[in-house]
């Protein structure tokens, strides 16, 4: 069922971003909304089996088309530079995962059907938000190309869809470790006589990281890490050093390390995909390019957790990280390498 549901994200994602390039974000975001409101509406009424996974699976594409619309929209914001848009998405981002997960335990404890009633209020507030503030933002002009990208013409289009694809290929190998986290992780912190609790805390960690140390990650995108590229490799470089220190972690104490290492990669690489994808696409399709993006995370988020536990079952957890480190040293090796191949017209990022 979960599979199910990112299939849909999926397709939500890829339509999304092409229903953004012709009817504009602010009808996009409204026709994922709408799809969104009537899927939960009907899980709030019957959420038994199967009904269940029948509007689970509905909300799924209803999801895939907002979230490809909301960063799409943001690369119409042209007062602002990108990287802190994309950046604020995603602090946001991690912020409602914190609060939401804080809040259904909450919610839980009283009555867990009152869960699919709070999703429906909180998508219903979300949709006041979009017609009170999105519809002008929906207005905006599409952003002229660069002279550069112009100048390149149609020659250059195969050259930056390769470089996307690539930039993906990073965003996916990198969400494929991250949900390890989530699942193969997690089953295996009670072998080593870790609880629950102590599993829920290293998320509070990396929850709290995220929002009190964008000062500091500020600082150090200021000063070093100037371009997406830099961010790039400085996060994918920390989530290596994550599994390298899970494959000697026994105790609590490197599983700790491991999740901080782990969260700094996060707040380096995951603004700085979709800031890059923005840079090196033109401006009639910055919905689809957006598209991509969100895709690759999905694809990630689903086969993640299927191959890493394959993998656990039929090897080892050791090898399961071993075969982290190599794909994400892979991915790195094939991002630089199309960055020295690329032309100067569509690297400028």
């Amino acid at each position: 069922m979960l599979l199910l549901v990112s299939i849909t994200t999926l397709i939500g994602n890829f339509f999304g971003g092409r229903l953004f390039d012709r009817i504009g974000g602010y009808k996009t975001v409204l026709l994922g909304l709408c799809i969104s409101i009537i899927s939960l509406t009907g899980l709030v009424i019957n959420h038994d089996w199967p009904l269940y996974a029948v509007f689970l699976v509905i909300t799924g594409l209803g999801t895939g088309i907002i979230f490809t619309s909301v960063n799409s929209l943001a690369t119409s914001l042209s007062d602002y530079d990108h990287r802190y848009v994309f950046n604020s998405i995603y602090l946001g981002l991690n912020i409602g995962v914190a609060a939401g997960t804080s809040i259904a335990g909450f919610i839980a404890d009283f009555n867990i059907s009152l869960i699919f009633i709070a999703n429906l209020l909180l998508y219903i507030a979300f949709l006041m938000i979009v017609l009170l503030f999105y519809k002008d933002m929906g207005a905006i002009s599409p952003q002229s190309d660069s002279k550069e990208l112009n100048e390149a013409g149609d020659r250059s289009k195969g050259k930056r869809l390769i470089h996307v694809f690539v930039i993906c290929f990073v965003y996916f190998v990198v969400w494929m470790g991250y949900v390890q986290w989530q699942s193969t992780i997690s089953a295996y912190l009670p072998k080593v006589n870790i609880s629950i609790k102590q599993y829920s805390f290293l998320w509070t960690i990396n929850a709290l990281l995220i929002i009190l140390g964008q000062p500091l990650i500020s600082l150090i995108i200021k000063k070093v890490a100037h371009t997406n590229k830099i961010q790039i490799y400085m996060g994918v470089t920390l989530f290596i050093f994550s599994f390298i220190v899970l494959i000697f972690s026994q105790q609590y104490i490197g599983f700790m390390a491991a999740i901080v290492l782990l969260t700094l990669g996060e707040m380096f690489v995951f603004p700085a995909i979709p800031a890059m994808i923005n840079a090196i696409s033109p401006s009639h399709a910055k919905g689809s390019y957006q598209s991509f993006v969100n895709m690759s995370s999905t694809l990630g988020r689903a086969l993640g957790p299927m191959l890493g536990g394959v993998m656990v079952e039929q090897l080892s957890y050791v090898y399961l990280y071993l075969a982290a480190i190599i794909l994400m040293v892979i991915s790195v090796f094939i991002f630089h390498y199309n960055l020295k191949r690329s032309s100067n017209e569509v690297m400028r990022v």
